[in-house]
């Protein structure tokens, strides 16, 4: 099974609306809701449990296993958790990387 870019992106969307700050006001959440640094709602803890269920909810989904939150992503120039952006084209690589291994 393969997932769009778009059925990527809407999946961290709504993980990330699950674990918004209780009494937070919703802010349109969309690919450059930002998931860390300035402007971001989410504590450090908070995004490591977003990319776990994340990862949880793309490898149940593919039926694969991938691991977001690793010595590769933390060693890229260009972090793929600046934004839900990023993130979605991170899982896709890694998705097509997967693809061509197997």
């Amino acid at each position: 099974m393969t997932i769009s870019l778009q059925e990527c992106t809407n999946l961290i969307c709504e993980a990330y609306r699950q674990f918004l700050p209780l009494g937070q006001a919703a802010p349109e959440v969309n690919a450059e809701t930002r998931l860390f640094g300035a402007n971001a709602l989410l504590d450090s803890v908070t995004l490591v449990s977003l990319l776990v269920e994340v990862e949880q909810q793309i490898n149940d989904t593919i039926g694969t296993e991938i691991l977001l939150a690793d010595d590769r992503a933390m060693s890229q120039k260009h972090s793929p958790f600046r934004n839900i952006g990023t993130l979605a084209d991170y899982v896709l690589m890694l998705l097509s990387e997967k693809c061509e291994v197997a």
